[in-house]
């Protein structure tokens, strides 16, 4: 049997993406494996948002041309729409091809079987002006136990440092109809946990009329049975209005857990960013939420360092303004100029030694902020789905709290895709421990 190896890099988007790719090798009689074997195929998925993911997939596809160099190695994701000249030039690469093809995977993968030769004719996109475009969709997650469903793609924000609108396309909304018949067909494959993902969840349905919204999705879903956990995987904080929280917090399976990239604690350097809120508002919508939900809400975010123009002053407000909102997780990143993007061109670029001494200055506070977090969650009793995962020194099950926190318990196999109620014990640096209640 031919086998195949998956590669996915950077967001939840992509991961979606790959999944309903690895459907049409599965169909096509590949069998997935894992890295610890050689693969007839790769299918590597990239990411563009910075250099450094720019960096890692070119060493990516390397390194599956030097494990296999007779394999098919197929590149796609948002490096390879932003440069699809440099990753043709590595040798050993067989098909680059951009976001919008992912829906015509299929049609790569027949080129490989063909008696033809094979021909890399590139797709030129105008992204400012096309639609995103959607596949078939899912019917299972393999052997995971939550799944990603992509409800949207796309972005016209066009925030000042982001290259993203230039490489998924124009804000588009899937329709109702297709989310719900995939909701379903995951469910019926025994998955309990759905994560709504898109590039710009909150957007959605500004498209198409403004007939449906974020919030009619969560509520058709909610009611197909088998399905216990709704999350979402990131929104953007000047599209979450109070009425989207107010309609959550009557839906019981929705998760009290909101990833929302606040990017800055300064209004100034949101200004230059052109995010179109400020921290007040921010401030307004987190105070919602746990008002809405519980204070035990878990909210993670993303915040960049770095910024051009960045003074000591505008840091200083930003870790001010993380440490006051107190959030439960941070993933930070440095500013990475993107060509094409207006920031690039920014006068008063930070040097890199300033912004990694930023950067360290706030993963420190990220890290003193979550075992905050997880600390008062000692003694408390929390659901947590378990994965199909054996995790930490004693080779423990691990899922997650319903507000996002990683939990190591001891159990057995048939635990697996099961939420119980778990009694948090005890933390370490990565995870909370807990026992059966």
């Amino acid at each position: 049997m031919k086998t195949a190896k998956l590669i996915t890099m950077g967001c939840k988007v992509n991961q979606y993406d790959t999944q309903s790719m690895r459907e049409a090798l599965v169909q096509n009689g590949y069998e997935i494996v894992d890295d610890e074997h050689h693969a007839d195929l790769y299918l590597i998925n990239t990411c563009t948002v910075t250099n450094v993911a720019d960096q890692k997939a070119r060493q990516t596809i390397r390194r599956a041309i030097r494990h296999n160099p007779n394999a098919d190695v197929l590149v796609t994701g948002c490096y390879a729409e932003s440069d699809r000249k440099t990753i043709e030039s590595i040798p050993g690469v067989t098909f680059v091809f951009g976001n919008r093809e992912k829906a015509e995977f299929q049609s790569y993968l027949d080129k490989l079987t063909s008696d033809t030769p094979i021909q890399i004719q590139p797709i030129q996109h105008d992204a400012i002006r096309e639609h995103a475009r959607f596949s078939s969709g899912v019917s299972n997650a393999g052997n995971k136990t939550r799944a990603f469903i992509k409800v949207q793609d796309g972005c016209s924000a066009f925030c000042t440092y982001c290259i993203i609108p230039y490489v998924r396309g124009r804000m588009t909304s899937r329709s109702l109809t297709d989310i719900v018949e995939e909701t379903n067909r995951i469910a019926e494959s025994g998955i309990k946990e759905i994560v709504i993902t898109g590039v710009h969840l909150g957007a959605y349905g500004q498209d198409t009329g403004r007939d449906k919204n974020i919030a009619d999705i969560l509520e058709n879903i909610h009611e197909i049975n088998g399905i216990e956990r709704i999350r979402f995987s990131s929104i953007e904080p000047m599209y979450f209005p109070d009425i989207l929280s107010e309609r959550m917090s009557v839906l019981p399976k929705c998760m009290p857990h909101f990833h929302l990239p606040i990017q800055s604690g300064s209004d100034s350097v949101l200004r230059r960013m052109r995010r179109k809120y400020s921290t007040i508002e921010f401030s307004h919508l987190i105070d919602t939420l746990r008002q809405r939900f519980t204070d035990d809400v878990g909210l993670t975010t993303d915040i960049m360092v770095g910024f051009p123009g960045e003074t000591d002053t505008e840091f200083k407000d930003s870790l001010q303004y993380v440490k006051d909102i107190g959030f439960s997780q941070l993933h930070v990143f440095r500013y990475s100029p993107r060509k094409g993007t207006p920031a690039a061109t920014y006068p008063d670029q930070v040097t890199p030694s300033v912004s990694v001494e930023r950067s360290k200055e706030m993963i420190a506070l990220g890290e003193d902020l979550s075992r905050s977090f997880r600390q008062k969650m000692i003694g408390k009793l929390k659901e947590v789905l378990i994965e199909d995962s054996r995790e930490g020194e004693n080779n423990q099950l691990a899922g997650f709290t319903d507000n996002y926190i990683r939990v190591l318990i001891n159990g057995p196999d048939n635990a697996v895709n099961e939420v119980l109620p778990i009694k948090l014990t005890s933390i370490s640096n990565e995870y909370l421990f807990g026992k059966c209640a």
